[in-house]
Parts: C-alpha cells; sequence; structure tokens
C-alpha cells in the first residue's frame, strides 16, 4: 500500500487511464476518480451494510489496522 500526504488539489494517477484529484482536505476528505465505465468503483461500507467485506478492505484492514 502507498501512503501519501495531498493537498487539495493535488493529482494521483493510477496506470494509464485512472486520476484521482482530491478537492478537499479536512475532517472529510473529498475525492474525484475520473476510470474508465468498465472499472467498478465502490465503497466498501454500501458492501457492508450487506453483511459483507469485500476481501480487498480485509486484507488492508488486517494489516493496517482499523
Amino acid at each position: 500500500m502507498l501512503a501519501l500526504t495531498v493537498h487539495a488539489g493535488d493529482y494521483i494517477t493510477i496506470g494509464d487511464n485512472v486520476v484521482i484529484q482530491i478537492l478537499k482536505v479536512g475532517d472529510v476528505c473529498r475525492v474525484a476518480i475520473d476510470a474508465p465505465r468498465e472499472l467498478a468503483i465502490e465503497r466498501a461500507k454500501v458492501h457492508e451494510r450487506n453483511g459483507e467485506t469485500p476481501e480487498c478492505i480485509r486484507r488492508v484492514r488486517e494489516k493496517y489496522g482499523k
């Protein structure tokens, strides 16, 4: 996992076709994600409301806590 310190207005790229822009930093962080439509972008809490946690989230929580 890569952990970054970011500021509002910063961009992060993932590969050649995913861009994350940090819109607001504070108590609540606001991000914009530009990615191909075929790439699923979902919040873990949506899955957890249905009683399931994605494996990728479980793995990160085991490794880094929360």
